[in-house]
């Protein structure tokens, strides 16, 4: 990463920290609410509430670049975890499944599925790879509108002149007649083109399909 791509970098992410804490910054708000709000922001963002004190400190003394994460061209690199460049890929299909979908909901899918452990995989280490590989907030929402436009581009002018389906995988679950087993989870959708009205959408096992 060169020191231009380190910077905006930086910049996304102390903007998204402006923007979580810019609520607890509003003059008049009354410590209980405060604290109340806080509370809400860590719950929604999946952060501690002493991280986020840690940002409106830094921003009351440092302003915008109080937020800055720091370069890890200047600090010793954190250790990556041993498979990481398969957590990195498993990170961009859940992007690409849900462009919108944040680094800390991410994580939490990661180390749900027990991909990771709790607390390896840091929000920062995750989104700077992510960015490097073209996965960044910006760069996703340029994705986001250019799919979206085309898929207005192509969209048939009325209802039921086209249909679609889809099968995603699901998470394996346990097999009820067998411990040692798994059952393979899918969902099957179809939509109308035209309106995106879902018309059908049901989960279903291998052991339904044989």
């Amino acid at each position: 990463m060169n020191n231009n791509e380190i910077r905006t970098w930086q910049n996304e992410t102390a903007l998204q920290r402006f923007q979580m804490i810019s609520p607890l910054l509003e003059e008049g708000l009354d410590a209980s609410a405060k604290v109340e709000l806080r509370k809400k922001i860590a719950a929604d963002n999946n952060l501690s509430e002493r991280t986020l004190r840690r940002y409106e400190q830094s921003y009351r003394e440092r302003s915008f670049e109080g937020l800055l994460p720091q370069s890890r061209a200047k600090p010793g690199p954190t250790p990556l975890p041993a498979n990481f460049d398969e957590l990195l890929a498993e990170a961009i299909q859940l992007k690409r499944e849900v462009p919108t979908r944040s680094v800390n909901q991410i994580i939490y899918i990661l180390e749900g599925e027990g991909r990771v452990a709790p607390g390896v995989l840091t929000r920062s280490t995750l989104q700077r790879y992510l960015y490097e590989a073209g996965f960044g907030q910006k760069q996703m929402r340029r994705y986001v509108e250019a799919r979206e436009s085309s898929s207005k581009r192509f969209c048939k002018p009325h209802r039921m002149m086209l249909v679609q389906a889809d099968i995603k995988y699901g998470p394996d679950l346990p097999d009820p007649q067998n411990s040692k087993k798994k059952i393979h989870t899918y969902l099957s959708s179809v939509i109308d083109d035209h309106s995106r009205y879902i018309l059908h959408s049901g989960s279903m096992t291998t052991r339904e399909r044989r």
